[in-house]
């Protein structure tokens, strides 16, 4: 039952439908006709509030809404802000996990090292000019190197500086800037591009030779020695060093500038089985357990003044197990040397990889 107030009798006279409160008769008859248009038949207690509000009174009402829209907007800003903060998180944790992964795989493939400086110490004991043998033994799978001697100074480097041609020449097959079957001369014959760069390996044929680096342009050659940082390599005076051909052999290994059918190609012209001339080489007779592919250049029997003899070889160990094979580059460029010190060499590498 609703509350009876002093006049609320009175009021329900003057209007006997409703209750008023004691001034609402009062303000009746001070706006009688307020909304007559509007409210034609309303009652006077459905006629709407005033809306003609103070700024005052506007602010009041105003301040329950904008205190809500500016916790939204509140909130909403502190949670893009923390998504933001978890995103961030999230990529760097994913990039150091992707970073670590490599070196956690090369960790877990990395074998035990090998020392070979001992075994080539042991046999430069022996030997009248240690100065005359410039050796290099590095390690692809541990990526690092296990033997050395005078392996800084630049050294003749016919037969093996070859490879600088048959990499470039492979560079140039995968740009199709050349084609394998395009035919150069030399002499009197002609032959394929592809059948002068397999005689120059497997025969190191000077007329082949002769005839790719005249295709392919001094300059352009001096220009491919320069972008791949041989700068101990001069093919015109038959110079190099041991740095240069292990980085040649390295990115022979790795072919970042061809596919591995073509490494694998490769490999098979450069197995000394199919080799010409690899049953003179003498390096080769001391290996009897491991398996060595590769490019060398000796003296020719016209030449009797001056001996030399140069070597740059894959060695691949035997191990049942692929993960724990490893492939040795053996880089060995000496001169003024006899045929028995060179079968030692082999021999004591071998003794130390097995």
């Amino acid at each position: 039952m609703p509350p009876n107030y002093p006049n609320q009798g009175q009021n329900q006279g003057q209007n006997p439908a409703q209750g008023q409160s004691p001034n609402q008769g009062q303000n009746q008859a001070q706006y009688p006709n307020q909304y007559p248009h509007q409210y034609p038949n309303s009652s006077p207690s459905q006629i709407p509030v005033n809306h003609e509000l103070t700024p005052n009174e506007f602010a009041k009402h105003s301040m329950p809404k904008f205190g809500k829209i500016f916790a939204i907007i509140l909130f909403t800003t502190a949670g893009v802000i923390l998504l933001s903060f978890g995103i961030v998180y999230l990529m760097k944790y994913l990039n150091e996990k992707t970073a670590k992964t490599p070196e956690t795989t090369a960790e877990s493939t990395k074998l035990s090292s090998i020392n070979l400086q001992p075994a080539i110490d042991q046999w430069l004991s022996t030997q009248v000019n240690k100065k005359n043998n410039s050796i290099l033994v590095y390690d692809l799978k541990n990526q690092e190197i296990i033997g050395r001697n005078n392996d800084f100074t630049q050294n003749n480097s016919q037969g093996v500086e070859n490879l600088f041609l048959v990499y470039l020449a492979n560079l140039l097959f995968k740009q199709e800037t050349w084609k394998k079957e395009d035919l150069i001369k030399v002499g009197e014959e002609s032959f394929t591009k592809e059948t002068c760069l397999i005689r120059i390996i497997q025969e190191n044929h000077a007329g082949c030779k002769e005839a790719i680096i005249s295709e392919l342009g001094a300059d352009q050659l001096k220009q491919f020695l320069k972008d791949q940082s041989y700068e101990n390599t001069n093919l015109t005076a038959h110079l190099s060093n041991t740095s240069d051909l292990l980085s040649l052999a390295k990115r022979f290994y790795n072919h970042p500038d061809f596919s591995n059918d073509v490494w694998e190609d490769l490999k098979l012209k450069l197995d000394p089985k199919a080799n010409v001339i690899a049953s003179a080489n003498p390096l080769l007779s001391g290996f009897q357990k491991l398996k060595p592919y590769g490019i060398f250049g000796a003296t020719p029997e016209t030449s009797s003044n001056y001996s030399y003899i140069n070597n740059l070889y894959f060695i691949e160990t035997a191990e049942e197990d692929p993960a724990r094979r490893r492939t040795i580059v053996l880089i060995y460029l000496t001169t003024d040397t006899d045929v028995a010190s060179i079968i030692d060499l082999a021999k004591a590498i071998e003794k130390s990889l097995i």
